[in-house]
Formats: C-alpha cells, structure tokens, sequence
C-alpha cells in the first residue's frame, strides 16, 4: 500500500534538487522514495549530521558581532601580517 504525504520545501531547494534528480532520470517522488529506503534500510539518516564544536561556534559568533576579527584586503596583505 502507497501513502500520499506533504511536504513544505523552499522553492529553490525544490528547483535545484530537481534538477539534479531529473539528470538521474528521478522524479522528486522517486528521490524521497530512495531516501526513505535508505533510512529504512540503516537505520538512520543515510549522510553526517553534526553540531559546530565549541571552537566553531565561538567564531561565528565573534563574526556575526564583528569582535575579535581582521579583514584583510589580499592574501600578501594578510601573509605580512602573519611575518610570512
């Protein structure tokens, strides 16, 4: 027996990943049918999920309050910096 679900999906997310899906010859149906069999199959989500580090956090964090960082305007700009 078949279901019939909906789902809410950005309209460029849905454009690009069909796209790539119809060079596969997929419909988007037959793609979220392989993803689910995949899931199904090893018991989780079939590609890495993983949280920022604390270190990774705390530099997204100093660039979204613009504290603790340098712009450089060239790469030879920022080597000096460094005494390379």
């Amino acid at each position: 027996m078949k279901i019939q679900t909906s789902v809410r999906v950005e309209n460029t997310l849905y454009d690009e990943a069909r796209t790539v899906f119809s060079k596969f010859g997929l419909s988007f149906g037959d793609a979220v049918n392989i993803f689910l069999a995949k899931v199904a199959m090893e018991k989780a989500i079939p590609f890495d999920l993983s949280l920022p580090s604390k270190e990774l956090e705390k530099r997204i964090n100093n660039l979204e309050g613009n504290k603790n960082t340098q712009v450089y305007n060239s790469a030879n700009e920022l080597f000096e910096d460094l005494g390379i």
